[in-house]
């Protein structure tokens, strides 16, 4: 078993770290080879004072005072570790206890320079939940498969490990640094696993609001990589069509949707063949579904309605990030989401 980091960037999590931290120590894994780092991105609440009363199991706490983002302080922090392996994750995730002995031993084989688990989100709080879990079961789906066939497009930020002979200094302006260094990964020649019996849980933002603005964030980033080149090379085939069909394809969403209604419409409105007129019905119906469950929590709790609103939700928001990624508007650091692990959460 190689020696292990733990690197876990923070900001103003009171409301999970002492629960997190109980849980990194519960890892099963040898306690000489693991190593627990936290590092503290300008919190300002009493995420110092909870990380003190663990500096005596070994946890390695580094309060970085002036906030910059969560790309400097993994830099910063990973900078002061130790481990083979990196073990990279967010502070409101809980791991399974054998989920990272399941993780590293994909490193057995060599071509493989990261693997990623099933992170599962708490999403039954949330007030959109159902659509939100359709849509990761529908991802982890295709990771699997990508898996099997050639590469995972990115690694879940939530959990994922990483042989630290491939990850390189982040760019302080990433937004979806995880991403940038999945890719890094394959264009050296690597492959990204997916390893299905490696769970966490998260805690799912509680609020549309919320997730809104963690959608838009994404999206932002998703425009770095576009124009940073960070997609796998012409060299990896396999790779790069998965880019094409998992990632630029739905990127581009948004765009494709809105030329598929207006398209209906204006072959609807020629008196062209009823099908357009039926799929015009039938788009017109599915925003109406959406509209209803904006309008109605009730509707939005509900299967139909809550994969309506949360499809339709993610796109709108795919496609206010991309224009702020465009225009340079969207901030490096994050705003925190109000979030705690219900009392029967386990892992």
């Amino acid at each position: 078993m190689p020696r292990v980091s733990l690197v876990i960037a923070a900001y103003n999590e009171e409301s999970v770290l002492k629960k997190k931290l109980e849980n990194a120590l519960e890892i099963d894994y040898p306690s000489e080879k693991l190593e627990i780092l936290l590092g503290s991105d300008g919190s300002n609440d009493l995420t110092a004072e909870i990380a003190s009363r663990f500096f005596d199991v070994g946890v390695k706490f580094y309060d970085y005072r002036i906030r910059r983002g969560k790309p400097s302080v993994l830099n910063e922090t990973i900078a002061k570790s130790s481990g083979e392996v990196l073990f990279l994750c967010d502070a409101n995730v809980m791991f399974d206890p054998h989920a990272l002995k399941r993780l590293v031993a994909h490193l057995g084989n060599p071509a493989i320079g990261a693997v990623t688990g099933d992170v599962r989100l708490e999403s039954h709080e949330a007030n959109f939940g159902e659509g939100e879990s359709a849509y990761y079961k529908l991802e982890r789906a295709i990771q699997l498969g990508e898996s099997k066939l050639g590469s995972v497009m990115g690694v879940d930020g939530g959990m994922y490990i990483i042989r630290r002979s491939l990850f390189d200094t982040l760019p302080s302006w990433a937004l979806n640094e995880e991403f940038i260094a999945s890719m890094r990964v394959i264009r050296k020649g690597f492959r990204i696993a997916y390893e299905p019996d490696a769970f966490a849980i998260e805690t799912a933002t509680p609020t549309a609001t919320q997730e809104w603005r963690r959608r838009v964030r994404v999206s932002a980033g998703s425009v770095q990589i576009l124009r940073g080149g960070f997609w796998p090379p012409a060299t990896r085939p396999i790779e790069l069509w998965q880019f094409l069909s998992h990632k630029a394809l739905r990127w581009a969403n948004p765009l494709l949707l809105a030329v598929l209604f207006v398209a209906s419409a204006v072959l609807t409105l020629s008196g062209a063949h009823p099908l357009y007129k039926m799929m015009l019905f039938m788009q017109a119906a599915f925003y109406s579904l959406a509209t209803l469950a904006t309008i109605s929590l009730a509707f939005r709790n509900t299967k139909i309605g809550g994969i309506a609103f949360y499809f339709t939700m993610s796109h709108i928001a795919m496609a206010v990030g991309m224009v702020k990624g465009l225009l340079g508007r969207q901030a490096t650091t994050w705003k925190q989401a109000d979030r705690t692990f219900s009392s029967h959460t386990s892992v």
